[in-house]
């Protein structure tokens, strides 16, 4: 319930902070050649993110709901008519992260579809805690980076970022997870 009643204040707070500042404070940041990470995308964005930014695919950190209630909001229903596949990568706003084997699912489609040659908009409501430690997993799987390399070129990237206790103890973990798959711990 609590994340429920902060849904409408923190997106207007990112509507405005894009609005003042579009250029400290973008919707969505390309991160490397295979992906995106942004906020919450709105039907409005959807022609520029597959035309421009080559988006075949989406990875969802919201919660269901989040896409349900805010207005004009693309949901998974919109993106498969657009011929854009979709993965729910559900977390809870603030305090949320995912399971390793739920970041392994995930990660796996994103290869899937970045071998097709299409890039994969990974996004949250703001695209600052949820997607971004996602997305600092990605990359330490992709480069071999250890998590404060991995989330530093994503913050090099895409500055508003920010990462609480819960999603750095993830992103330790499934640190520690690829070491141990590769025989270095």
């Amino acid at each position: 319930m609590f994340e429920g009643l902060l849904l409408y204040p923190t997106l207007g707070f990112n509507l405005l902070r894009n609005y003042l500042q579009p250029t400290k404070w973008t919707w969505y940041s390309r991160i490397d050649e295979n992906i995106v990470l942004g906020a919450l995308p709105f039907k409005s964005m959807i022609k520029e993110l597959i035309e421009k930014e080559n988006v075949g695919a989406v990875v969802c950190c919201t919660e269901e709901y989040e896409n349900r209630v805010v207005w004009k909001a693309v949901d998974e229903q919109e993106w498969r008519k657009r011929g854009v596949e979709f993965y729910a990568l559900p977390m809870t706003d603030f305090v949320g992260t995912a399971s390793r084997s739920s970041i392994d699912k995930a990660l796996k489609f994103v290869d899937e579809n970045t071998q097709k040659g299409k890039s994969v908009y990974v996004h949250c409501k703001a695209g600052r805690t949820r997607s971004a430690m996602f997305v600092a997993c990605y990359l330490m799987r992709k480069n071999d980076w250890y998590p404060n390399v991995a989330f530093e070129f994503v913050k090099l990237k895409r500055p508003h970022v920010v990462l609480g206790n819960a999603q750095w103890r993830t992103v330790n973990e499934y640190r520690r997870y690829l070491d141990h798959k590769t025989g270095l711990a």
